[in-house]
């Protein structure tokens, strides 16, 4: 029998429970950073984490050391980087070659008279430095307009190869046949090897290269 003064509770009444204080605190703090507000907790783990802890993955949120054994059982690869063109190699030592070839007209062509002094491939009386010098310009600006896709077809690394035999070929008779008076120096020669691996590193691309694909819609 009840006594008096108790409290009486019904079979569906029970008595209020005292709130739980524990880790009220820290629930709404960064495990990894207690100075900073946590954002959501992580899905692996349960921790709260902040800002910069939280990293989202299709729909979810983990910490750093759930994300690492998260995406560990992904089959993600890097995407893999296009394959390098095989005549890319042939079409920049075309390039550099034609600028050397430039570079030496700045040279003198002669150690006195006419070309001895800089830029001396430029020399009205030196005809053959005129064409060289002339075929270098023509070529460089062709191997540099190849880098657009359309221009890289057999006629025109043909053209290429031509202009570079042309450099070679007119510095040579350049050597062999100086102005009147004077003596070849520095300039024919470096532009005879210069020539010479342009025309031969375009020929190469020409062997090598690949018919750009069209995409027709």
């Amino acid at each position: 029998m009840p006594q008096e003064g108790s409290a009486r509770t019904g079979p569906d009444e029970r008595p209020p429970k005292a709130p739980d204080h524990r880790g009220a605190k820290g629930a709404d703090r960064c495990d990894q950073h207690p100075g900073s507000p946590a954002v959501a907790r992580c899905d692996g783990c349960g921790r709260p984490l902040c800002l910069s802890c939280a990293t989202p993955v299709r729909g979810e949120t983990f910490g750093a050391e759930c994300l690492t054994r998260v995406l560990g059982t992904d089959d993600i690869s890097a995407p893999e980087s296009p394959p390098r063109a095989p005549d890319a190699v042939s079409r920049t030592v075309a390039r550099v070659a034609f600028g050397l070839a430039v570079a030496a007209t700045v040279l003198p062509w002669s150690r006195f008279g006419p070309g001895s002094a800089p830029f001396g491939a430029w020399s009205r009386s030196a005809r053959w430095s005129l064409i060289a010098a002339l075929a270098a310009i023509a070529g460089l600006a062709l191997v540099l307009a190849q880098r657009r896709a359309r221009l890289r077809t057999p006629s025109w690394d043909a053209v290429v190869t031509a202009l570079g035999t042309a450099v070679a070929t007119a510095s040579l008779l350049a050597v062999l046949f100086p102005p009147a008076f004077s003596r070849p120096w520095l300039g024919p020669w470096a532009a005879v090897a210069s020539g010479a691996v342009a025309a031969g590193a375009s020929f190469a691309a020409s062997r090598t290269a690949t018919a750009p694909t069209t995409v027709r819609i």
